[in-house]
């Protein structure tokens, strides 16, 4: 199967010459590639542009990062079909487990904040968040925030899916919560 072929741009010119300094080509065969010979008599692109012409060019934008998709409950866009099926399921290893039932607002929503951050910081990738079902007909207030919880700035980057867990995890008043692999 032929490869695609592409032209070396500069700076892989520059890493080839360097990586293939003591190599000596074979008799009969073609010593130099032409895109480097190209390469080493070009001028960079930045070097083109007069420094009159550069000044009245607007600046160049800043990188400017893409926030993550917010997070729904079922929503497994994020993850392979395996792997989502066993969330779902509840078949996933569940590393870790958090109770808010008879916290206040403020409290559950800093007591989930640190356990999904220390979660993270250990390797964990599968928890339990129970939120409570809430009494009587209503829905209970921490279960209702927590979906609001897991998608602001600090947890939401640490998450890759949420899912209602099975009965024997909680049910109704009870999420997984599946964390990203810990990166570096």
């Amino acid at each position: 199967m032929t490869r695609f072929r592409r032209e070396l741009s500069p700076d892989d010119a520059k890493i080839w010459r360097y990586v293939t300094r003591s190599v000596e080509p074979l008799k009969g065969m073609m010593a130099r590639h032409p895109a480097l010979d190209q390469a080493e008599t070009d001028p960079p692109a930045s070097s083109r542009v007069s420094p009159a012409l550069r000044s009245q060019m607007p600046p160049r934008p800043s990188r400017i990062p893409i926030p993550p998709t917010p997070l729904t409950l079922g929503t497994t866009a994020d993850i392979d079909r395996r792997t989502a099926q066993r969330l779902k399921r509840g078949d996933m290893a569940v590393d870790g487990r958090i109770d808010l039932h008879g916290l206040n607002l403020d409290q559950a929503h800093d007591a989930l904040a640190v356990y999904i951050r220390s979660a993270y910081a250990r390797g964990a990738r599968c928890l339990v968040v129970v939120t409570g079902k809430g009494k009587g007909e209503s829905i209970g207030k921490i279960r209702n925030e927590t979906p609001h919880w897991l998608n602001q700035a600090p947890l939401r980057s640490l998450i890759l899916a949420v899912a209602s867990a099975r009965p024997r995890d909680g049910g109704e008043g009870a999420l997984y919560v599946l964390l990203k692999r810990k990166r570096g």
